[in-house]
């Protein structure tokens, strides 16, 4: 099942979890940012052992932030694997990647959260919280 599909996440997101796993963990990242501007959160990937792209992330938002929103978009980045994993030698060229930004409202100033959920092609699950503090 996951044989060929790792996550190369710029922000050592913990491995996605399968759906008969037992209650999913959600990892939290605290982050801070500047008031008005967009701050890239993360870069997600999914790629095989010779480092093709095995396809777009889905992500979505299941707790919305409250005095900001959440982007998601697509681009070229580095994958981020550890050295101990096949797919490391995938790290020194730009490849496809799914990217997760937030940008608080102008003006604001404090604390805010939201969650993410992240699919892979093959259907696997994971999901992530943000605390993210607006100076």
């Amino acid at each position: 099942m996951h044989r060929y599909l790792v996550l190369a996440i710029a922000l050592g997101l913990a491995p996605l979890e399968t759906a008969e796993a037992a209650p999913m963990r959600m990892a939290t990242f605290e982050k801070v940012a500047l008031s008005g501007s967009r701050l890239t959160l993360g870069s997600f990937s999914s790629l095989d052992p010779t480092c093709r792209s095995l396809g777009r992330m889905t992500i979505s938002i299941i707790d919305p932030p409250h005095d900001g929103h959440v982007q998601v978009g697509q681009g070229q980045a580095f994958p981020n694997f550890p050295m101990f994993n096949a797919r490391a030698r995938c790290n020194v060229r730009k490849r496809p990647a799914t990217f997760v930004f937030y940008t608080a409202t102008p003006g604001y100033t404090g604390p805010d959260d939201f969650a993410i959920e992240i699919v892979d092609p093959a259907g696997n699950v994971g999901r992530a919280r943000y605390r993210v503090t607006v100076r």
